[in-house]
């Protein structure tokens, strides 16, 4: 009667084994399934967006019927070896009669311990913080006439940097969050791009680490409806 039982135990012993088995591969595909389509979901507080006072007299001024716009932009840093896959702006809106655009920036935990390490620092960098001066750079041309000297380096060519009016941070497991609005930001016909650009410090002689483009005047602007709780906002 002893091998029965000894057989049994091992029997047992396998079937357990074979659970904790199938568990674990669930929990890594489940994880993976999360990383993959839930953890970029934005926080309900970057999904809508900032009432400031100049929006709301815009939105008052047009009767309720703001023109709000975006474009299909690269959304994340991509230099190979210096800053890939650091910065994203999942969304960015402008609003051509507030001269606003309201951005929202978003990185890695990871990041943080890049930045540390590529520029050195010896403490780490904490999260929910703003570490980084973000502003938005606007290229003008000076000579809207004539768009022969549009090239980049032409003296004819100016350029504008705008510091945020204000800003809010939320944070998930991943990732932080930061949603700046920009007043003093036109999109008139004279302007042929306009840049986000994050920086450690304010030394802005220096290679950003990161500049990612949110507007082009030949790329097409794609309409954005205000949702029912932001037209309510903008009333209150």
């Amino acid at each position: 009667m002893g091998a029965p039982r000894k057989s049994y135990r091992l029997w047992v012993l396998g079937g357990v084994l074979r659970a904790l088995c199938g568990l674990l591969i669930l929990a890594v595909v489940l994880l993976l399934l999360w990383r993959v389509y839930f953890s970029g979901i934005l926080p309900k507080s970057m999904k809508r967006l900032s009432p400031n006072p100049t929006l709301k007299a815009a939105y008052a001024a047009s009767g309720g019927e703001l023109e709000l716009f975006t474009q299909k932009q690269a959304t994340i840093t991509k230099v190979d070896g210096y800053n890939y896959g650091y910065f994203g702006v999942p969304r960015f809106v402008f609003i051509p009669a507030a001269s606003q655009v309201q951005v929202v920036l978003r990185y890695n935990n990871s990041t943080l311990k890049k930045v540390q390490s590529d520029l050195g620092l010896e403490a780490p960098l904490p999260r929910g913080q703003e570490i980084f001066d973000v502003t938005v750079v606007s290229v003008r041309d000076l000579t809207p006439d004539d768009t022969t000297d549009n090239e980049d380096g032409n003296e004819n060519i100016g350029q504008t940097r705008v510091v945020p009016t204000s800003v809010q941070v939320d944070t998930t497991a991943l990732y932080t969050y930061f949603l700046y609005t920009f007043d003093g930001v036109d999109v008139g016909a004279d302007v042929l791009a306009i840049y986000l650009d994050i920086y450690y410090g304010t030394d802005y002689s220096q290679k950003a680490l990161g500049t990612l483009r949110l507007y082009h005047y030949q790329t097409e602007r794609q309409s954005v409806r205000l949702t029912a709780k932001e037209r309510r906002a903008l009333t209150d």
